[in-house]
Formats: C-alpha cells, structure tokens, sequence
C-alpha cells in the first residue's frame, strides 16, 4: 500500500495538470496550493531585495499582490511550462520574470514622469485585477530572510548577512536566479537551468560565478 501512494499522487497531478490546461481553474488551485506559502514568502524576498537596489519603491508593491501577479502569470502561461518542469520550480522561475516585467514598467513609468509631468502616465496597471488566484490564500507566519539564506553549509548568522549584501549589491541578476533556485530553493541544477531557459554549462557557469561572490571571504581556507 505505501509504494501505491505516490504513484497514485503522481496520477492525480497528471489529470489535475491536464484539466487546468483545458481551463479548469479548481484543477490548477490544486496543483499550486502545495506551493503557495513558499511563494509568498520567495515573493516577500524578492520585493526586498528589489527595494534594497531600488528598482522599486518600498509601496509599490506587497508580498500579496506579486504573488498574485505570478499566479495570474503561471495561469495565463500555462500551456508554455516546459514539459517534466516541476510545479514549485517554475512558480519560482515564474517570479523572477514577473518581477523583472514589473521593474521594467516601473522605469518606463519614471523615464515618462521626467520627459514631462504633465503628461499623463498610460493607465496600464503595475499588477492584474484578476485576484481570483491568491485571494482565497491566507498566508501563514512569514519567513524572514535571515533564516532563508542559508547554503547547504548551514552558513553562521555572520556569513548569512554577508551573503545577503553580495546578494543586494554584486550578483548579475541571472547568476542570482540560478544561485537562489540551486543553493537557497535547493533545486537540482539541471532543472534550474531548465526553467530559466539557459543551457545546463551556462546555468553552471553562472552559478560558480554567484558562489564565488557571495562566499564570505575567507571561508574555505585553511592555514
């Protein structure tokens, strides 16, 4: 009987996933509910790290209202998610290029405001209405960073704020996304790669690039 269960498990997210695809909205709940606690709180992070290098004002947007951008997102592109991609890597995935579309609207907005004040800012909004996805979510206790960044060394507090600060000031962003989804969501890196649409020795790369700045200095010598 156990080794029935995630056979059967698997079964069901296959018809749950097929069903969202011909437009089933219960069946795609299904499926990303499992995930919805681990993407506000991935949500919540990212909105400070972007604040931190201000690419968005602190009330541009909440933990709430991104997460629902993504969901909105991941039901919209649905039919585009990489076959074999699991769920909770490619709403991680998912946050990353919503964010990034959202920074990018932010600064065409700004570049407007400083050709001329006033000229009106086209009414496009900086998230979707539709919150059919997320308002039936009710987040727990959040995470706080400190007690995310954390590798698979178990850094101490001290390295932890060091990596956080590399991570604010000096990542490239796509090193930043393969360093977050491998080391701190501990996906495998080949399925990393994957879903940020980067070959396996690119992903590789970018990701021993990322160790290389955020290692606390020193860390790993010996005398």
């Amino acid at each position: 009987m156990t080794k029935t269960a995630p056979s059967e498990t698997g079964l069901a997210a296959k018809a749950d996933w097929e069903a969202a695809l011909r437009g089933d909205r219960a069946a795609f709940q299904a499926i990303v509910t499992p995930h919805l606690k681990e993407l506000f709180e991935a949500a919540r992070r990212e909105l400070q790290y972007r604040v931190a290098i201000g690419d968005l004002g602190p009330d541009d947007l909440t933990p709430e209202e991104l997460a629902g951008e993504v969901l909105i997102r991941a039901w919209q592109d649905r039919h585009r998610r990489p076959p074999g991609l699991g769920t909770r890597t490619w709403l991680l995935a998912l946050l990353f290029r919503v964010v990034d579309d959202i920074v990018r609207r932010e600064a065409r907005f700004r570049n407007l405001a400083r050709v001329s004040l006033e000229a009106q800012v086209p009414a496009e909004p900086v998230y979707d209405d539709d919150e059919s996805f997320w308002e039936w979510y009710q987040p727990d206790e959040m995470t706080r960073w400190e007690d995310v960044v954390q590798d698979r060394s178990s850094r101490t507090p001290e390295q932890a704020a060091a990596a956080a600060e590399a991570f604010t000031r000096s990542l490239d962003p796509r090193a930043r996304h393969v360093f977050l989804l491998v080391e701190v969501y501990r996906v495998p890196l080949p399925e990393a790669a994957m879903a940020l649409g980067l070959s396996l020795p690119e992903a590789a790369r970018r990701l021993a690039d990322a160790e290389r700045q955020v290692k606390p200095e020193g860390e790993g010598q010996t005398e």
